[in-house]
């Protein structure tokens, strides 16, 4: 528990320095760039991306369970090289159409001579990113987490070294240039990373072999990505339907809330990448110890998700007002509660599809979640956004399509591996989140005092069902004073 825990936080360490570089070099490449010149990378960037999406089709995930799972370090190569040539099958084609259709795309399609350059480095460079997730799945899938989360600030800091130098020196080209070193090396390392500990044992897959891991992972692959593509219009939903009969201004009240309230996840996303190889070795091998670590590990995970969910509530007039520099998003304000309890519960969901679903293949249920997850919101929109107004009816609509989907994956995980992770006093705790974000309005000087009394009662009630501990406080402190002293000497 204390292992998965510690790879955990480090995942989310490693994920957020990521983040900060990328941030970094994005606003650099900016303020190098004119708005003009921006446009083009961006456009070009959404075409590639566009049929790009394609060459996914679940296989990082579902790789990564079966790895995760294999008998030995050959049983692990032959994954790789079946997942690879599936990969391979979609991404030649995209990559070779898009280069050769570069000049209708950007001539005739957009009118812009300037983009053919950039869309055809991008057709070649998926040809390097193809690989990169499945070589990912290799390295997490065999549990090296310290070398993949080591890559992930390395590489981000290459990448600031690679793009920033190329920008300055050739503009919208330099950044297509850099695009392609970054995609090769990224693909390099990650191969030497990946495939080092397997010298010895990389034996290709036999026809039957092929063929046996082709049905593995290919059935579960499909699910995911049928179940990311269902995630992917359920948080386009909003912008896109309300864009039908609103003006841009009510659309970015809504797409504001919606962005702050996304940030939530970049704990669950963290979680993730560690949870899925570690889970599915163990519901493979002992699903009582399985039962037991999910259910620990989802204890830390919801409060620590609750924590920083009504923290941001509390305080999001305030911190949307800093950032923003004033208050033209002040509108947003009251949908940022029912949209950030949406994503508590995604954050929730996306957590047991990674921890539970997945492991178990349990692909019919996932799918039917997920369609919950759209559908509910849509049918919740629909029917009240005459009476309620739209801002509001979608807002509350993304709430109550995860209360569907939540609730439906909790019934059916019960039913089938009968056991149940959430409960009464989960239950009450996410209330009494909900409940604190409700009064973000309060004028400031009675906030602040509400505040120490509000969350030391939420922090209370974490101790009471035992899902934090005097003694893990302690440990958590005697952990930040070890590395206070590390960073010193």
């Amino acid at each position: 528990m204390k292992e998965l825990g510690k790879w955990q936080v480090i995942s989310f360490v490693s994920r957020s320095l990521a983040m900060l570089l990328g941030l970094v070099q994005t606003f650099v490449i900016i303020r190098v760039l004119s708005v003009g010149e921006w446009g083009v990378v961006q456009l070009a960037i959404s075409i590639g991306g566009a049929l790009g999406i394609y060459q996914h089709l679940g296989l990082a995930s579902a790789s990564t369970r079966e790895i995760s799972s294999a008998s030995d370090d050959k049983e692990v190569f032959k994954i790789f090289v079946t997942s690879a040539v599936i990969r391979y099958v979609i991404t030649l084609p995209i990559a070779v159409g898009l280069f050769f259709a570069a000049n209708y795309v950007a001539v005739d399609i957009y009118k812009n001579a300037v983009l053919v350059f950039p869309i055809k480095i991008y057709a070649i460079t998926l040809i390097f990113q193809g690989v990169q997730s499945i070589l990912n799945s290799v390295i997490s899938g065999t549990k090296r987490f310290k070398q993949l989360f080591l890559y992930q600030v390395a590489i981000a800091a290459a990448s600031v070294v690679i793009f920033i130098p190329l920008v300055l020196a050739y503009r919208v080209n330099g950044y297509f240039y850099a695009f392609f070193m970054f995609n090769a090396l990224s693909s390099i390392v990650l191969g030497y990373i990946a495939f080092k500990p397997l010298r010895g044992s990389m034996q290709f897959p036999s026809r039957s072999d092929f063929k046996r891991l082709f049905k593995e992972i290919f059935s579960i692959s499909m699910a995911i990505y049928l179940v990311k593509i269902i995630y992917t219009n359920w948080e386009k939903f909003g912008n896109n339907v309300l864009g039908l009969f609103n003006s841009p201004e009510i659309i970015a009240i809504f797409a504001f809330a919606l962005l702050y309230a996304k940030k939530l996840m970049s704990i669950s996303d963290a979680v993730t990448d560690v949870n899925l190889p570690v889970l599915s070795e163990k519901y493979v091998k002992d699903i009582d110890d399985f039962k037991k670590l999910f259910t620990r590990n989802f204890d830390k995970i919801f409060i620590s998700v609750i924590a920083a969910a009504a923290f941001a509530s509390y305080w999001a007039p305030e911190i949307v007002s800093l950032v923003v520099g004033g208050d033209k998003y002040k509108d947003s304000y009251s949908l940022i509660s029912p949209v950030m309890f949406a994503f508590i519960l995604y954050s929730f969901i996306n957590i047991v599809k990674s921890s539970v679903l997945i492991p178990a293949k349990m692909v019919k249920h996932m799918i039917i979640g997920f369609v919950l997850l759209l559908t509910g919101t849509a049918a919740f929109f629909f029917g009240t956004y005459h009476n309620i107004g739209a801002l509001p009816g979608m807002a509350w609509g993304m709430a109550f399509g995860a209360v569907l989907s939540f609730l439906y994956i909790n019934i059916a995980i019960g039913k089938k591996l009968k056991f149940s992770y959430f409960n009464i006093d989960h239950l009450a705790i996410l209330i009494q989140a909900f409940s604190i974000s409700m009064v973000a309005f309060l004028p400031l000087n009675i906030k602040i005092p509400f505040f120490i009394i509000l969350f030391a009662l939420l922090i209370w009630s974490f101790f009471i069902p035992g899902y934090l501990t005097k003694s893990e406080i302690k440990s958590g402190f005697d952990y930040v004073k070890k590395f206070v002293r590390a960073l010193k000497k």
